[in-house]
């Protein structure tokens, strides 16, 4: 998600990315959270998480995305002057 937000001077909303970004955005964003769940997933190690952990790494990542928008505006605020 980062490299969303960081790639642009614009909000991250507003400015459409490269296919080939958004493409690999997108599936890595849809395949991480299953890969636990996959039948050879244990035998690898991966367990999956309790439902209440993956909220909290989604909130964690929105409030990351909402930071990196904060410090983007103000960092390029200040390189206009």
């Amino acid at each position: 998600m980062i490299a969303l937000v960081v790639r642009t001077r614009r909000p991250f909303f507003r400015s459409r990315p490269g296919n080939l970004l958004l493409l690999s955005t997108l599936i890595l964003a849809v395949i991480t959270p299953v890969i636990p769940y996959l039948p050879y997933a244990n035998s690898l190690g991966f367990v999956p998480l309790p439902p209440a952990l993956l909220v909290t790494v989604v909130v964690i990542t929105a409030c990351y995305v909402l930071a990196a928008e904060v410090v983007k505006r103000g960092f390029y605020r200040d390189r206009r002057n």
